[in-house]
């Protein structure tokens, strides 16, 4: 890799971190101060739904600079996280502020995963793309397998207030490698000069940017699915604090999380010949089948992390594939606009999914709800047989199937 993808990546490495630990942190929180399913699927929905809004960034994205986005969403994001760790201390932390924080904070997070990828299909030839999207995320999910492990042992000897404060500090720090070192070619959009105002070239770049992910129906058909699966795993997700006894054994569910999500992305670059009408409803039912079997034989010791470790390994795949897909299929100069509106339609339904999980978590059980959201995967591959659209795409994945239909 190049020395401008190295300083983009020890960015994402050390945002994720920070992201990781006070992700946990605010959930255990909340889980330690109310004990209720009902607000700890509420917490994850406020978490996710940032991600809802990415299309509200796609314009800006394209049209202004990458590197002053990058490190003004650091610097913001270190701030909100830093009032919030003022506010524990101070024993006044209130939840609806807690909330609105942790969505202010993740807002400004969420700003920057388009604005990697476009920087990335920009910095990388394009028959690499799927070899440095799968580095990326093997390195960043190689520090989450051990903050994930560790999480728990840290809230409980250092405390959520050092947590907070500590993280503040990393992402200011990344916020000012991004402002000193990063250095990107500018894309067609920003060399040009409109004559029209800020928010006029907005409407217009952003009817653009819509016009051209709505051409892309077989890409869309493939999202729409993936939503489904967002869904109902969402809803199973709310509960792995809830059936958890300990923080480190929630802890320990989000390690499996990581490092089978590390192990897919490892295999994706070794399947990515194979044509997408086969590997993704293989890999979707491999999902599907370890995830069921983790809660069947949860009370089997370590049996249930590893099947959910398998489970969570097509999952990767999965991960890495959409991402590619997206950039591969989308014009250049709108892979930001593309990539914002995409990541917006897939997360839709997540907050509904952590909403709906703490409701059918406090009538049901946890283990109930997380044994049925993994037939999501399952329900997916035989969508994907079924369509019409999908069944033809006998391509691999770096073929854009948009254009060789």
């Amino acid at each position: 890799m190049n020395r401008q993808l190295t300083i983009l990546l020890i960015g994402r490495i050390i945002t994720n971190f920070a992201d990781s630990f006070y992700m946990i942190a605010t959930i255990w929180y909340v889980k330690s101060l109310t004990g209720s399913p009902f607000l700890i699927g509420l917490t994850s929905a406020v978490a996710i739904l940032p991600v809802t809004i990415q299309f509200l960034y796609g314009p800006v994205i394209d049209r202004f600079s990458k590197k002053t986005i990058l490190y003004a969403a650091m610097f913001g994001q270190g701030a909100l996280i830093s009032v919030i760790s003022i506010l524990y201390y101070s024993n006044i932390l209130w939840l609806p502020v807690l909330f609105l924080m942790m969505f202010m904070a993740l807002s400004l997070s969420e700003s920057t995963y388009p604005t990697e990828s476009a920087l990335i299909e920009r910095l990388a030839p394009k028959e690499k793309l799927t070899k440095v999207n799968a580095f990326f995320s093997f390195s960043y999910q190689t520090l989450d397998i051990i903050c994930d492990a560790v999480s728990g042992i840290l809230i409980a000897f250092v405390g959520l207030g050092v947590i907070y404060m500590t993280n503040s500090v990393l992402l200011v720090m990344t916020g000012l490698m991004f402002l000193v070192y990063l250095k990107v070619p500018k894309s067609e959009k920003e060399s040009q000069v409109s004559a029209l105002g800020f928010f006029k070239q907005y409407k217009e770049d952003f009817k653009e940017g819509f016009g051209v992910v709505r051409s892309k129906r077989k890409l869309l058909s493939i999202m729409f699915g993936v939503m489904g699966i967002n869904l109902m795993a969402t809803m199973g997700l709310a509960m792995l604090p809830v059936i958890s006894d300990t923080s480190a054994e929630y802890g320990f569910w989000l390690t499996a999380i990581s490092v089978g999500t590390l192990t897919g992305t490892l295999l994706s670059s070794r399947v990515e010949k194979i044509p997408l009408n086969r590997i993704l409803p293989i890999v979707a039912v491999w999902s599907g089948v370890f995830w069921l079997l983790a809660f069947t034989f949860r009370g089997a010791w370590f049996l249930p992390y590893l099947f959910f470790a398998f489970s969570w390994a097509g999952i990767g795949i999965l991960s890495i594939y959409i991402q590619t897909m997206i950039q591969v299929n989308l014009p250049r100069n709108h892979v930001g606009i593309g990539f914002a509106f995409i990541s917006s339609l897939l997360g839709s339904l997540s907050p509904l999914g952590f909403f709906l999980g703490g409701v059918i978590g406090e009538l049901t059980s946890g283990i109930f709800l997380l044994s049925i959201s993994g037939t999501g995967y399952l329900l997916f591959s035989i969508y994907f047989l079924v369509n019409p659209k999908l069944r033809t795409l006998d391509g691999p994945l770096n073929v854009g199937f948009e254009e060789s239909a």
